[in-house]
């Protein structure tokens, strides 16, 4: 995981990360708009969802907690989604799960 994480520093991709979330954390108007246009959202703060995937954002309240689950790792896997993962992942979905996991413990 330290591979995945130098990746993400050196690519600039996690502060990318690290400036949405306390902008989102920050701003009722860019909660409320990364709600309706999340993807739109993201891509205007440096962080690139691929095409095809749907993206949500979900941030724990007081009464809710968003425990998000790995893939399944019994679903079969298009060709293309096996060579995605079969160095290790470095994308988008890696660094919001090390970034969240870094904020929700700090």
């Amino acid at each position: 995981m330290l591979n995945t994480l130098e990746a993400h520093v050196a690519s600039g991709e996690l502060q990318h990360f690290v400036d949405f979330t306390r902008k989102y954390q920050g701003s009722p108007d860019l909660r409320a708009r990364a709600d309706v246009e999340p993807r739109a959202v993201l891509s205007e703060h440096g962080i690139q969802v691929p095409p095809g995937q749907d993206v949500r954002i979900a941030a724990n309240t007081a009464e809710t907690y968003n425990f998000v689950m790995p893939p399944d790792p019994n679903a079969v896997l298009a060709d293309e989604d096996l060579v995605a993962v079969s160095g290790g992942s470095t994308g988008p979905k890696t660094a919001s799960c090390i970034i969240s996991c870094i904020m929700s413990f700090s």
